[in-house]
């Protein structure tokens, strides 16, 4: 099976070059092929899959894991079975797909928000933050960030953003965010790399070393915020400033309209009043 996940492999990585989605389909289906031998295609069953599964909870690996490298197994076999009519793909959904427990997303509070940004003391960082908090993006959507993806000068700032799988989206930016953009850029090293925010080595950021400048000054505020929260406080302002859903949808770059209908579900004030108003009314909930 090695040969045909390196086909497949190099064929996802044909199609979308600048997507890092080769590798994580690459490296999920080694973790199926460590346990279920190097085998054909066709030789693996739905009990593989079984025993897969059963490893993968074993090692302690969550059930969203577990459901992503099932879903690489489905897309391999997808891109398979035109080769031969008689394979089939081991994954069964009602039998393998795992339930996964319903979090729901849960903002940054504002007074978190000022003591983290409070020990934000470099340009770069703070304006990297604050197009997480204002502007929704992900690690690795600012990481991506070029300077041609950049409109600055137009009546309403807004950039190009690569989000997952490619897919690009208009993110706004509000007068705060446009602000701390344009004083980073002001003061950003000239160089011949394209990416808005710089390492020192005057490269393009990694998320990972996105990732460790928030670590840092998440322990020097001491708190636990993440990259994510951040996002979920923009979806939340937003939604509390009662933008309609489907507008917020396209802010988030979200591709199904029910990820960001859980926005609501966390923060749903019609709901909250109801409540309120019923348990003041009924006797011994006081």
């Amino acid at each position: 099976m090695l040969s045909e996940i390196e086909r497949f492999v190099n064929w996802v990585r044909r199609r979308s070059p600048e997507a890092h989605t080769w590798q994580d389909y690459r490296c999920d289906l080694l973790f199926f092929l460590s346990t279920v031998g190097d085998r054909p295609p066709n030789a693996i069953t739905f009990q593989d899959v079984d025993r897969f599964i059963l490893t993968q909870s074993e090692k302690g690996f969550k059930p969203a894991t577990i459901n992503r490298r099932l879903a690489s197994i489905t897309a391999l076999y997808a891109f398979l079975m035109p080769e031969d009519d008689e394979l089939a793909c081991p994954v069964h959904p009602r039998r393998h797909h795992l339930r996964e427990p319903v979090r729901l997303p849960r903002p940054v509070q504002e007074d978190d928000l000022q003591e983290f940004f409070a020990v934000v003391d470099n340009l770069r960082d703070l304006a990297i933050f604050t197009l997480m908090l204002r502007c929704g993006l992900r690690i690795s959507e600012v990481a991506k960030l070029e300077l041609s993806d950049l409109y600055l000068s137009e009546e309403m700032p807004r950039m190009l953003v690569r989000g997952k799988g490619t897919r690009q989206r208009v993110a706004y930016l509000s007068s705060q965010a446009a602000r701390m953009l344009l004083e980073y850029l002001a003061a950003r090293p000239t160089a011949t790399c394209e990416h808005v925010f710089l390492s020192y080595q005057m490269k393009g950021l990694t998320t990972h070393s996105i990732h460790m400048r928030l670590l840092h000054y998440r322990e020097l505020a001491g708190l636990t915020l993440t990259a994510h929260r951040l996002r979920h406080s923009f979806a939340n302002d937003l939604l509390n400033a009662e933008m309609p859903i489907t507008s917020i949808q396209k802010l988030m770059g979200h591709r199904w309209i029910e990820t960001t209908q859980t926005y609501v579900q966390a923060n749903d004030k019609q709901v909250q009043a109801d409540f309120l108003s019923a348990s003041q009314k009924l006797q011994g909930w006081a």
